[in-house]
C-alpha cells in the first residue's frame, strides 16, 4: 500500500469570505496484488432482478455479462445466483465454481416475471454469503461479496429506503460486501447508491444493456484484485484550521475537529483518492507558518495482503504542510483534481434541478462549468488538457439537451454516475458510459 500526498494553496479574501489561505491536499492511495502469494479464493453472489420491466434485451444482457463474471471465477471460488421478481428464485446455491457443473445454463434459460422483491433477493444473496464462510474456511484475506442488479424500485417485500441500508450495513459488519448495479432509468439511484456506500461495494449504472457486460467485467476486476481490506482515512486539523470543502464522496464520520473516512477495499487496479480544501484564517497564518508544524494530519489505515499469505494491519501517518505565503502556489495535478471534483458537483446539481423541473436551471449550471474548464490554463497542459477539454465538450452536450428539453431521467442518472466516478477515482467507467458526439 502506498500513499502520495499532494499539497498547495491560494489566498482568498472579501467578498469571496473571511481572508486567509486556503490549502489543498489531494491523497492518492495505491494498492498492489502480492507478487508471490497464492490468490485467496473468494466467494460471490449475483442477485438478478428477473421482474418483468428486465424483459429483452435488458435480461438477456444481464444473462451474457453475469455468465462471463462466473467464467472469470477460479475453480476454488465460491459463487451462488438468485433471480427475482416478486417471488426469489435460487438458480444456483452457493457452491465452488468447479462444482457447478450447469450454471452457464441455468443462467442463459433465466426468464421474465413480475415485480420487484428486491430486498428477497438481496436477503438470500446474505445468506448464501454466510454459507460461504464455511466453504472459504479460515482463509485470511478472502471476500464475500453480493452483486445486485435491478431495474426497478422496491415493490415488494421490504420497501423502506432506511431498512435496506441497514441491512446492507450490518452484512459489512460480518465480512459481506455490497455492489449494486442499476439498469436505465426506472431503478431508485439514491438506494442503491446508499446500499453500495452502507455496503462497502461499489455503484454503478448500465445506461444501454450492451454496457452491462463491461460494468460487471470491472466489478469483477476490482474484486479480483483485492490488495487492502477496510481502508480508511483520518484527518485531523489543528485547532484554528477548518475544513473548507470536501470534495471525495466517501462515507464520512467526524468527532471534533477529526474527519475519518471510509474507502472500503483498495484494489490493485484503482487508486483511490482523497481531496479537501482547508482553510487557515489570516490572523493564525504567522504563527502556523513560523511553527513549522502541519497543518493537519492524515492517517491511512488498512489490512493489507502480504506475499506469501496472510494479512497484517498497517497504518502511515503524513502531515500536511503548507507555506502559507499569500501568494498562490498551485500544482497542476491538484488544479486538475480540484476542476474535475467542481464539474463533479455541478453534474449532481444539474440532476438535482431537472428532477425538480428546473430544467433552465441545468442548463446553465452546465454551460458556465463548461466555460470555467475551457478557461482553466491547464486545458493547454499536455498532461490534462485533453480530458479537462472532453469534460468541456460533454458537459456542454448536456447543457444543450437540457436547452431543447431533449432529456429524460437517463440524463439525470447519467450524470450522478459520471460525479460517482469523479470523487471515487473511476475514471476507466467514464469509458463504459461514454455517449456519441
Amino acid at each position: 500500500m502506498d500513499a502520495v500526498l499532494l499539497v498547495d494553496h491560494q489566498p482568498i479574501a472579501p467578498p469571496a469570505g473571511p481572508a486567509g489561505v486556503v490549502v489543498r491536499a489531494l491523497l492518492t492511495i495505491s494498492g498492489q496484488v502480492p507478487a508471490h502469494r497464492q490468490r485467496t479464493p473468494l466467494a460471490l453472489s449475483l442477485v438478478l432482478d428477473r421482474s418483468g420491466s428486465m424483459s429483452g434485451d435488458r435480461l438477456d444482457a444481464a444473462k451474457a455479462a453475469s455468465i462471463s463474471a462466473v467464467e472469470r471465477l477460479h475453480p476454488d471460488d465460491v459463487v451462488s445466483v438468485i433471480a427475482f421478481d416478486d417471488q426469489v428464485n435460487v438458480v444456483a446455491p452457493p457452491a465452488p465454481r468447479v462444482r457447478q457443473f450447469q450454471l452457464v445454463q441455468q443462467l442463459s434459460d433465466l426468464d421474465s416475471g413480475g415485480s420487484t422483491n428486491l430486498s428477497g433477493g438481496w436477503l438470500r444473496g446474505r445468506q448464501h454469503m454466510e454459507q460461504a464462510h464455511g466453504m472459504l474456511g479460515s482463509l485470511e484475506g478472502s471476500s464475500r461479496r453480493i452483486v445486485l442488479l435491478t431495474d426497478g424500485h422496491a415493490n415488494a417485500g421490504i420497501v423502506d429506503p432506511a431498512t435496506l441500508v441497514e441491512l446492507a450495513r450490518t452484512a459489512r459488519a460480518i465480512g459481506i460486501t455490497t455492489t449494486t448495479i442499476g439498469v436505465g432509468e426506472g431503478y431508485d439511484d439514491d438506494l442503491l447508491r446508499a446500499m453500495a456506500d452502507a455496503g462497502g461495494g461499489n455503484s454503478w449504472y448500465v445506461e444501454r444493456p450492451d454496457q452491462a457486460q463491461d460494468v460487471l467485467a470491472e466489478e469483477m476486476g476490482n474484486l479480483l484484485s483485492v490488495s487492502a481490506q477496510g481502508l480508511s482515512v483520518s484527518l485531523t486539523l489543528e485547532d484554528s484550521v477548518a475544513m473548507f470543502a470536501t470534495h471525495s464522496s466517501w462515507p464520512a464520520t467526524s468527532v471534533g475537529n477529526t474527519f475519518t473516512f471510509d474507502l472500503g477495499d483498495l484494489y490493485a487496479s484503482e487508486p483511490k483518492p482523497v481531496l479537501v480544501e482547508l482553510f487557515v484564517p489570516a490572523d493564525r497564518l504567522d504563527a502556523l507558518a513560523t511553527s513549522g508544524a502541519p497543518i493537519a494530519t492524515l492517517v491511512v489505515q488498512a489490512d493489507v495482503l502480504l506475499d506469501g499469505g496472510g494479512v497484517e494491519h498497517r497504518s502511515m501517518t503524513l502531515g500536511v504542510a503548507a507555506s502559507l505565503e499569500t501568494q498562490s502556489s498551485l500544482v497542476p495535478a491538484v488544479e486538475h483534481a480540484v476542476l474535475l471534483a467542481r464539474a463533479a458537483k455541478a453534474r449532481e446539481e444539474a440532476a438535482r434541478r431537472q428532477r425538480e423541473g428546473d430544467a433552465d436551471g441545468a442548463q446553465a449550471v452546465m454551460h458556465v462549468m463548461s466555460v470555467s474548464l475551457q478557461s482553466s490554463a491547464l486545458v493547454n497542459d499536455p498532461d490534462f488538457g485533453d480530458e479537462l477539454q472532453a469534460q468541456a465538450q460533454d458537459l456542454q452536450g448536456l447543457a444543450e439537451r437540457y436547452e431543447s428539453r431533449a432529456f429524460s431521467e437517463v440524463e439525470a442518472k447519467y450524470q450522478m454516475q459520471r460525479s460517482y466516478n469523479a470523487r471515487r477515482g473511476k475514471k476507466r467507467n467514464d469509458g463504459t458510459l461514454r455517449r456519441e458526439p
